[in-house]
């Protein structure tokens, strides 16, 4: 695991050589974002103290917000451009990093670009086309060590979960929402906050949790920003969230048990994994006895939201009738309108999306916008085990997107200033930098 004082911030060189420039990219691209996410979110008027599905946006977007929006996302996109041309000329393309980028390029093609051109409901939406270029200034960007992107992970991130518990203080009809089919008992709220909804929240906090476990920092301050993004966590009720901090607690108690194994006196070889075995067994068994126990004297229609726990907060629906839907068009899909066009949403419901990332892809762009994800992804899984070596931040960050894709669509985006985009964004960075710097060490 690296320290988080790490000094050394260029790629590897001879003896003597002069001192390259300071990687300044992609720290400006993850500020910027982040400033103009949470200033933007902060300034757009919103009421949801009606409750999250009533209409929330009781008034037209603030003209300084909307300026604002257009200015930071025009410098992202300006900064980019310019990054990759440079370094195009200068440099031309870099080899480390090289298979991410173009997995990334055919997941946008196949998800964005084909089906507006041979879906079922053809349509293109340009808007699609802008974080590719943020993130294509990002792979040409300068890499940054483990040590240092980590520190930086942890300061956008956590921006989030402190600016939106002072506006659950300060604003809380723009920030918290009743929630009265909320799990737990007594919490009948759901956290927005500033920036975002509350699942995006949700996933950016529970990024700062794992973050901080697995690669914990030195500050004094720790205790306060981990005790932040656990309480924004619970409050904001994402259920998705909350189970993969607890993988990720799960995963660090069961290493450092294995640890301690030869320490107890149990050795290693066999007898370890036998004692391992009879551990994860004793719990699992243990938690089926209970669940059995409590079936017959429980129902979980009864429980608080236990209706919405059983159809998956009614997300049950809404993936069968995507599913249905690409039955109808297998190899390009419906079309980028899927949930989001007026005929669409008018026929089968005001949904945003599939709810599933996979599910998303597979109905709007087809077996072909599937595959282009799978590609994407399993170039990013190979790259995450083998950066985990060095850094835990790419395989805590894509675990916390994966998480995402099993009820959302994090990978799809229609803006710049986006909490998801940013999320994606550290991830991309993490691998492009690992491969980047592995291949300078060589």
């Amino acid at each position: 695991m690296p320290s988080l004082e790490l000094a050394a911030d260029d790629l590897p060189g001879p003896v003597g050589a002069a001192r390259p420039a300071p990687a300044l990219l992609l720290p400006a691209l993850l500020i910027l974002i982040t400033a103009g996410t949470l200033l933007t979110g902060a300034l757009v008027p919103r009421d949801l103290s009606l409750g999250e599905d009533a209409p929330i946006w009781n008034a037209s977007p603030d003209q300084l917000a909307f300026d604002l929006s257009r200015a930071a996302t025009a410098l992202v996109l300006l900064a980019s451009g310019v990054a990759a041309a440079r370094a195009t000329v200068l440099h031309g393309f870099p080899r480390a990093g090289l298979a991410l980028w173009l997995a990334y390029l055919g997941f946008v093609a196949t998800n964005f670009l084909l089906p507006g051109l041979a879906a079922r409901e053809p349509g293109l939406d340009a808007r699609l086309l802008l974080p590719p270029i943020v993130f294509t200034g990002a792979y040409f960007a300068r890499p940054i060590p483990p040590a240092r992107l980590t520190w930086l992970a942890k300061v956008v991130l956590g921006a989030f979960v402190h600016a939106s518990l002072a506006a659950a203080v300060l604003a809380p009809a723009q920030a918290l929402a009743p929630y009265l089919e909320g799990v737990l008992p007594g919490l009948p709220v759901r956290l927005y906050g500033v920036g975002g909804g509350a699942t995006s929240l949700g996933a950016l906090s529970s990024a700062f949790l794992a973050l901080e476990l697995c690669a914990p920092s030195r500050s004094r301050w720790r205790l306060l920003h981990l005790g932040a993004a656990g309480l924004a966590l619970l409050l904001t009720q994402a259920k998705t969230s909350w189970l993969f901090v607890l993988l990720v607690v799960a995963l660090l108690l069961a290493r450092r048990t294995w640890r301690l194994l030869p320490a107890l006196g149990l050795g290693g070889g066999a007898s370890a994994r036998a004692t391992w075995v009879l551990l994860l067994g004793g719990v699992g068994g243990a938690l089926v006895g209970l669940l059995a126990a409590g079936s017959g004297h429980v129902q979980v229609a009864s429980l608080q939201g236990g209706d919405q726990l059983l159809s998956l907060t009614g997300r049950t629906y809404i993936w069968a009738t995507s599913w249905r839907t690409w039955l109808e068009s297998p190899l390009f899909g419906y079309g980028l309108g899927l949930w989001e066009s007026e005929r669409f949403r008018a026929t089968y419901g005001p949904f945003d999306h599939a709810h599933n990332q996979l599910l998303h892809a597979l109905a709007s762009a087809g077996v072909v916008g599937l595959l282009g994800l799978l590609g994407y992804l399993g170039v990013a899984l190979a790259g995450a085990l083998r950066a985990a070596r060095r850094s835990p931040l790419p395989l805590v960050l894509l675990g916390a997107v994966l998480s995402l894709c099993l009820t959302n669509t994090p990978l799809r985006a229609y803006y710049v200033l986006d909490a998801f985009v940013l999320l994606h964004l550290l991830l991309f960075a993490a691998l492009v930098d690992d491969a980047r710097l592995a291949a300078a060490r060589r």
